[in-house]
């Protein structure tokens, strides 16, 4: 029996050998890498993809190639921008993914990240933004002071601290977003001024098309409501006309819920610490405590009334990027869906309490 099954076991060794021997392999030299993908609507069920690839010989004439096809799939596309390059395509160096605002408002832009996110060439880390204007476009401008545009773009988009607005949307946040009825997604929007690129905005998404484009600031009031511990330097009105600059700020976050399906309200706790190293207005000394106890005060007054112009717009717009109806739906026993979310966002009340600590005014006197 034995000597049976070592016999299956050596055919078996020799047919797999056989069919390894048979596949054809691709030298480095016979692929091109996608740095960027980039997508706007044409038509109905049609639009242009457009694919940016880094040129690996020293001797090409330009250090990226950009190929653009019109389509209804994306893998019909990737064959066209085979069949131009001449050369296998593969995506596993893809890092950008653009979407022209049109095509954004089509709503196929979770059509298309499904179908990318099931490949396994894509890695989850790879970073989405909303184009103001042609993705095409963008992608095919000469960035003369830049490595290249695949660099560019994904350098721009980079999470940081210092990016006041950027949220910093992956494939995965996609994801996640698109199939949670408890929250909305977001993307950064970029837009071409010049020949210069500019974080401009923040795209909001109502389901699977892009409802609105938020103001840049909003970014930050979203951050500090969902607990992000560190937030990005912001400004803030401090009566009279005088404005500061809060920076290297450190966030806390407590949200406390009434638990009614009927009349939801929120109790919303916002503890914020952090330096002023910008002051506009006039000329006061920060060595005085009750002075420093009264730029806090009204530094929490004004970041309460931007908050809660925030929600408001939320609200009428039946949309939560931040996800505080899932402080409702937690204490609920009905089965939750994206109506019922829109259900309680619209009649949800909120009190907002912002405790501000401005730790050090850095080399201000």
């Amino acid at each position: 029996m034995s000597k049976k099954i070592i016999l299956i076991l050596l055919i078996g060794m020799i047919f797999l050998t056989g069919c390894n021997l048979n596949e054809k392999k691709v030298p480095i030299e016979g692929i091109d890498m996608v740095g960027v993908l980039g997508f706007d609507y044409e038509g109905e069920g049609t639009y242009k993809l457009t694919a940016a690839i880094p040129q690996k010989s020293k001797y090409a004439n330009e250090r990226t190639q950009i190929y653009t096809t019109t389509t209804e799939l994306v893998t019909t596309g990737m064959v066209d921008i085979e069949k131009k390059t001449e050369k296998k395509v593969v995506l596993n160096q893809l890092r950008v993914i653009l979407f022209s605002e049109e095509f954004a408002t089509s709503g196929k832009v979770e059509e298309v990240i499904k179908h990318l996110y099931r490949n396994t060439q894509v890695g989850n880390e790879v970073l989405l933004a909303i184009v103001k204007g042609s993705a095409e476009e963008l992608m095919r401008q000469d960035y003369t002071d830049k490595a290249s545009v695949i660099n560019y773009v994904s350098d721009l988009l980079q999470p940081s601290v210092n990016l006041a607005f950027n949220p910093n949307t992956n494939i995965h946040d996609l994801m996640y977003t698109q199939t949670n009825p408890n929250i909305d997604s977001i993307m950064p929007v970029i837009e071409l001024k010049g020949k210069k690129l500019e974080l401009t905005g923040v795209a909001l998404f109502k389901g699977d098309h892009m409802e609105n484009v938020l103001h840049p600031d909003d970014a930050l009031y979203i951050q500090a409501i969902q607990g992000k511990k560190k937030l990005s330097p912001f400004t803030l009105n401090v009566g009279g006309g005088d404005t500061l600059l809060l920076d290297f700020i450190d966030n806390s976050v407590k949200i406390i819920s009434n638990k009614s399906l009927e009349s939801p309200r929120l109790k919303i706790i916002l503890k914020i610490e952090g330096t002023m190293s910008e002051y506009k207005g006039k000329n006061i000394s920060f060595k005085d405590p009750e002075i420093m106890e009264r730029l806090e005060k009204d530094a929490e007054k004004d970041l309460k009334k931007k908050i809660n112009d925030f929600l408001e717009e939320m609200q009428k717009l039946e949309v939560d990027p931040i996800g505080l109806t899932e402080n409702v739906r937690r204490h609920q026993r009905v089965k939750w869906d994206t109506e019922l979310t829109r259900k309680t966002i619209s009649k949800m009340k909120w009190d907002i309490e912002v405790d501000m600590s401005i730790l050090s005014t850095g080399v201000l006197h």
